[in-house]
């Protein structure tokens, strides 16, 4: 018999942050009434939902990234290499991707589609879509918020943080 480690996939901090922000969305898109398909298996997978109406019209993939916008830019992103994946699962089978940002900081889960928010724009200096240092950022201008965090879900999250500050402005501030 097999024997996980103390450092196994769901040990890790930024997994246990991760479940509980995909548990906070899986449980919203379920009150909405969308039947929820996710992976079964421990460790990486391409995508954390698959998402169909009750009606089968409309289906779509979630993909629920748990952290904040970032602190002195109205933005917040993703790895590149997810990006790219999510692009290509995208297109290759005509599936649209939803982004979900839950964020603790700003006790809110905004976000949209792939689509939209790789529509272009510019906010102060910077240009979106933004591409850094692996990451690329997309303006809170383009999300739409999702719902609203209580303060126990985001306690909950911010317990498993490795970050020591909770954004300066809310998210209506920063689509400003």
């Amino acid at each position: 018999m097999i024997q996980k480690s103390s450092d196994s996939w769901s040990e890790k901090v930024s997994v246990k942050k991760g479940n509980i922000g995909e548990e906070i969305v899986f449980n919203y898109l379920r009150d909405l009434g969308y039947v929820i398909y996710r992976p079964v298996t421990d460790g990486a997978h391409a995508f954390d939902n698959l998402c169909v109406s009750r009606d089968k019209r409309t289906i779509f993939i979630a993909e629920i990234k748990t952290k904040e916008a970032r602190q002195y830019y109205p933005d917040t992103g993703i790895n590149i290499n997810s990006y790219n994946e999510y692009k290509f699962i995208e297109r290759k089978y005509n599936l649209p991707v939803f982004l979900f940002f839950v964020d603790a900081a700003n006790q809110k889960i905004y976000g949209n589609f792939l689509t939209r928010l790789e529509t272009p724009r510019v906010e102060g200096k910077c240009s979106y879509p933004l591409q850094q240092n692996g990451i690329i950022y997309f303006p809170l201008s383009n999300m739409e918020l999702v719902a609203e965090l209580t303060a126990e879900q985001a306690e909950a999250i911010k317990k498993h943080s490795t970050k020591n500050y909770y954004g300066a402005w809310s998210f209506n501030e920063r689509r400003r």
